[in-house]
């Protein structure tokens, strides 16, 4: 009797697997290559507030890689505080539009950027967004926004969607400017360090300044010396000590 409700009960097990099997193979929405990393918002007429070529990320799927708050200066040592940039990365398996996405600033200063048209971001890809087109970021800049203020002692950066929903953000309203900055003599951008788990751009152990002595050959030859990041490009070394641990929060 045991073993005949053993044979009973093995057989529906296999039934129940079996079942299951099918079910993934017919359209299952579990299905990593059924779900979709973005939508894209319909063609409704209303192209200032959204584009038909335009996307909708992911929460996570867009970060905020690198940030130049300071400003660059030339090799003859003039500053220009307004020649910032801000650069993004696609960290999805699909490329993503981000033309009309807002740039929410909080801080010293507090605004709302719309990102201007751009060419869709193929994974892993960067997009620069600089302020001045004649200044040290101009040649790597996919996008200029000209009215960009980030303030100088505090800031937090917001990237919202087409649907304005919160994609990522970068920095703090409230704590001060996590690395980098102006020494009066060189400007180094702030990076992201690259962590596996808890990489939340709203800590500080999330980002270092730039670590090397001299500009990235992405920024104009004349302010390479004293103007010490790397637009366009992956980050310099992290020497802050940081490793790939942390949480699955």
């Amino acid at each position: 009797m045991i073993r005949r409700r053993y044979v009973i009960l093995l057989g529906w097990v296999t039934l129940g697997m079996l079942a299951l099997t099918v079910g993934c193979n017919n359209g299952d929405p579990g299905r990593i290559e059924k779900t979709p990393f973005y939508r894209q918002p319909p063609d409704d007429g209303n192209l200032d507030e959204r584009s038909p070529n335009t996307s909708s990320g992911e929460r996570g799927s867009i970060q905020i890689t690198e940030i130049n708050y300071a400003g660059s200066v030339a090799n003859d040592g003039t500053h220009y505080a307004d020649d910032i940039f801000i650069e993004l990365q696609n960290k999805e398996e699909r490329k993503v539009n981000m033309t009309g996405w807002r740039l929410v600033v909080r801080g010293d200063a507090s605004e709302t950027y719309r990102i201007p048209e751009v060419a869709p971001l193929e994974t892993n890809d960067y997009l620069v967004i600089a302020t001045k087109r004649d200044g040290a970021f101009a040649d790597v800049a996919d996008a200029f926004i000209e009215d960009l203020d980030l303030g100088k002692t505090h800031f937090e950066i917001t990237i919202l969607d087409q649907d304005k929903r919160l994609i990522g953000s970068a920095g703090s309203e409230h704590k001060r400017i996590f690395a980098g900055g102006y020494d009066t003599v060189t400007v180094r951008s702030m990076e992201r360090v690259q962590l596996l788990f808890s990489n939340s751009g709203s800590l500080s152990r999330s980002w270092h300044a730039y670590s090397s002595d001299t500009g990235f050959e992405t920024i104009a030859e004349g302010y390479r010396e004293n103007t010490l990041a790397s637009p366009g490009e992956a980050n310099s070394t992290d020497y802050s000590g940081s490793t790939s641990t942390g949480s699955f929060e």
